[in-house]
């Protein structure tokens, strides 16, 4: 909380974005929260009510499914328990930040957003602040790898572990490691796919006849830079949503001063900022931080009124049973009961047959401690002390680059990752037995770091951290290193680089699988005349999945034609029509992982996909001559017309479309015609249920210059501002599409001769503040 005194200033700069400055820590954090109300304020309370499974008291029954699963990941409850064992510095930071919101709420009418007027919202509820932790673990739940597992459980029951041991090779004896920088993993597989796949069927025998999702960053040191300090850039990918998921902020105070990217409804700068000593950025690790237990139930001895039991051991322990009433909108409410284990809670199954499935995951057990290191890295005076900061993160397990002013830089894998069997990583796992139980977490001085690497440089694509030397089990499967690699060459492109050479890696539109694929065309032997001309048009390309070029379309067609005829056969029942013709996380993710393997493993002839005796000429040929049909439906006969634009477009889908069609489409930004795939840098990923269009891609890029801060740069698609009709709704997305960056303005000399608007807000409240290296409210304590 701040003191009677505090007076928090927000300065708006030409494209809206907030600077907000106090002289308490609380100040800061109270108008953060204020900021991001005035911009967001439907995004946030959107976000809180699927947090905690109400979303259908807004769009209505389409949305029950969805609060059911939410109420089993028990993130209401979790975030309840967090916020009341957090530090007392940290909890005074998220009631600053909750009295911000509120404060703004207090400051407008009933219907705060075209949104909540369509909806007749009379009043926003009030923010507690441990919505703060929910609308953040909402963010990040369904980036585990929960949904995986369980479709490699179906694939694996209906067709065989030999199958799904096909479907998903492990890491290539060539592929680019994180660490150390420049490496190669040079061991066999990490296990035995087939053998632990077996293994743990046999152990679940007895239950199969019961009914039972990137980034990229680098830095590069000082000896490789035009300054002589450290460089660092990248760009999230996520899908992107309207408004965008990322809001620049900057929060100023005697106890810091610091820049970045932050989550509307969560106070401080989780992923991406800087100080005026020390930057910091993430990727996503790919870790396994999500584990699925089979658990068998019973009703105690005393009949259908005994409490529910599980086994675990040898003994039968009870089960927590909590009621739930689902609000639908239009609808007829909904009770559920969700049933929590020593494991988690049931996510899939019901216990009254017998057997379901739990799922652990570190950012749902108790006394998560992660919060605590929201303030401290606002604070950090280096490289080292990030570091230190970050002992206690807890979710989701980051590849974290930091780059200070003192010329240092470094990696960290930060966050925490159970220990257990790697066959937990596979499929759901006896939850009876306690072999497969988490056995702690890997210690933070444990986890893999590298320190101003002689290298010179380090880069992070989602791929493989670490080789089989590491004593640890992190994950089983990893993105393809096509996007690290191709970083790699970028970086070492350059003797010096600046600001400028790291902002036009982010528009790199090089498919390294299309280069593999370039040298095997002159195998193909196409009979029909269009195949032929597609086949002289990738002969003449170059790779570069470029909008406005028809080869990116045609080797993306031929791509896809090559999944469906070596996968699809495999898949029985309706498991084929589940990855191929639905959305979803566990199929379609399978695909995206083997649409980035498959096209160089058949042209080396490694694919173990190929069916025996067929050579990879004939299915390329085939697929090439399949894919031209399709374009040639979908674009015309003209192939000197057909651009990869023309399908691959990022079309963006207000929240409330479904419900609101006609408003909807009034708030909703035209489709925009993107390059590149999800094996670019420039990374605009897609499904097979959405066709071509973008499914996932840059929701912010970043530069970061410790030599001069005011020369750092950033964009975000759309703009600032959610607020329908707002002149910063759209203002960044022009530069984004174009692969610039807007200033980063840090200065406050040039952000208040920059200032567009100033807003002052008295806080008034009972007094304290927010602890910070000693200091409360920014005074000597």
């Amino acid at each position: 909380m701040a003191d009677a005194a505090t007076t928090v200033k927000i300065l708006r700069d030409a494209l809206g974005i907030p600077h907000v400055r106090s002289t308490t820590a609380a100040g800061a954090f109270f108008g953060q929260g204020f900021a991001h109300a005035q911009d967001r304020m439907w995004a946030m309370d959107a976000d809180r009510l699927k947090a905690l499974g109400r979303w259908a008291e807004v769009i209505g029954p389409k949305g029950v499914d969805q609060d059911k699963l939410f109420r089993k990941f028990r993130l209401a409850e979790t975030s309840q328990a967090d916020y009341a064992t957090v530090l007392p510095a940290t909890k005074q930071m998220l009631d600053a930040y909750a009295d911000g919101v509120n404060a703004y709420i207090d400051s407008v009418g009933p219907a705060p957003t075209p949104e909540h007027a369509l909806l007749g919202v009379t009043a926003v509820e009030r923010w507690e602040p441990w919505h703060c932790l929910a609308v953040y673990k909402f963010r990040h739940v369904l980036m585990g790898g929960w949904e995986g597992k369980t479709w490699r459980d179906k694939v694996a029951r209906a067709a065989g572990p030999d199958v799904v041991a096909r479907m998903y090779p492990l890491s290539k004896a060539d592929e680019t490691l994180m660490l150390p920088p420049g490496s190669v993993f040079t061991g066999a597989a990490d296990v035995d796919a087939l053998a632990d796949l077996s293994a743990v069927l046999a152990a679940m025998a007895p239950l199969h006849s019961e009914d039972g999702g990137g980034s990229n960053n680098g830095v590069v040191g000082g000896a490789r830079t035009e300054s002589g300090k450290p460089l660092l850039a990248g760009d999230p990918h996520r899908g992107v949503d309207l408004p965008s998921v990322y809001y620049q902020t900057h929060l100023a105070c005697e106890a810091f001063d610091a820049i970045g990217l932050s989550f509307p409804g969560v106070p401080g700068l989780p992923h991406f900022g800087h100080n005026a000593s020390v930057a910091w950025c993430i990727t996503h690790a790919g870790a396994d931080t999500q584990d699925l237990f089979v658990e068998r139930f019973q009703r105690g001895p005393a009949g259908p009124a005994a409490p529910l039991q599980y086994l675990h051991k040898g003994a039968w322990l009870d089960a927590h049973v909590k009621k739930h009433v689902i609000r639908v909108r239009g609808g007829e409410d909904v009770h559920m009961e969700v049933v929590t284990t020593r494991h988690g809670s049931v996510v899939a199954g019901d216990p009254a047959s017998g057997s379901a499935i739990a799922m652990q995951y570190t950012a749902t057990e108790a006394a998560n401690s992660g919060w605590d290191c929201l303030l401290p890295m606002l604070c950090a005076g280096s490289c080292a002390d990030f570091d230190a900061a970050m002992t206690g993160w807890v979710d989701p397990v980051n590849n974290l680059l930091t780059a200070d002013v003192h010329g240092g830089y470094r990696f960290r894998l930060r966050g925490k990752v159970p220990k257990r069997p790697s066959r937990n990583g596979w499929l759901p796992v006896p939850g009876w037995s306690g072999e497969f139980d988490w056995q702690g977490c890997i210690p933070y001085e444990e986890m893999p770091t590298s320190v101003d690497p002689e290298q010179g440089w380090i880069a992070t694509a989602n791929n493989r951290v670490i080789g089989r030397e590491y004593a640890h089990y992190i994950a089983l499967f990893w993105a393809a290193d096509h996007r690290a690699a191709r970083l790699r060459e970028r970086i070492l492109a350059l003797d010096r680089h600046s600001v400028a050479s790291m902002t036009d890696m982010h528009a790199d539109v090089l498919s390294r699988p299309a280069c593999a694929l370039l040298p095997v065309l002159h195998a193909l032997t196409p009979g029909s005349p269009a195949g032929q001309a597609a086949l002289a048009v990738l002969r003449a390309w170059d790779g570069r999945m470029d909008a406005g070029a028809a080869a990116p379309a045609i080797y993306a067609a031929l791509r896809e034609e090559l999944l469906c005829a070596l996968v699809r056969p495999l898949l029985p029942g309706d498991l084929a029509a589940e990855a191929f013709d639905r959305p979803g996380r566990g199929g379609p993710s399978m695909l995206g992982l083997m649409r980035s393997r498959i096209v160089v493993e058949v042209a080396d002839g490694t694919s173990k996909l190929l069916p025996p005796g067929v050579s990879p000429s004939a299915v390329l040929t085939a697929a090439l001559e399949r894919g031209v049909e399709a374009l040639t439906a979908a674009l015309g006969p003209d192939m000197s017309m057909w651009q990869w634009g023309q399908l691959h477009q990022l079309k963006v889908t207000h929240p409330l479309a479904g419900v609101f069609p006609e408003a909807a489409a009034r708030m909703t930004p035209p489709p925009a015609p993107m390059g590149g795939d999800g094996d670019t840098v420039q990374a605009a990923s897609f499904t097979r249920a959405t066709g071509y269009a973008v499914t996932g891609t840059s929701v912010a890029r970043y530069v970061f210059d410790p030599s001069d801060w005011d020369a750092s740069g950033w964009v975000v698609p759309h703009g600032a501002s959610g607020r329908t009709g707002d002149a910063h709704c759209t203002d960044q997305h022009a530069t984004w599409a174009a692969h610039g960056l807007v200033p980063m303005l840090f200065s406050w000399s040039r952000v208040e001769a920059a200032a567009t608007s100033v807003l002052e807000l008295p806080v008034a409240s009972a007094g304290g503040g927010v602890v910070v290296d000693g200091r409360i409210g920014g005074k000597s304590a």
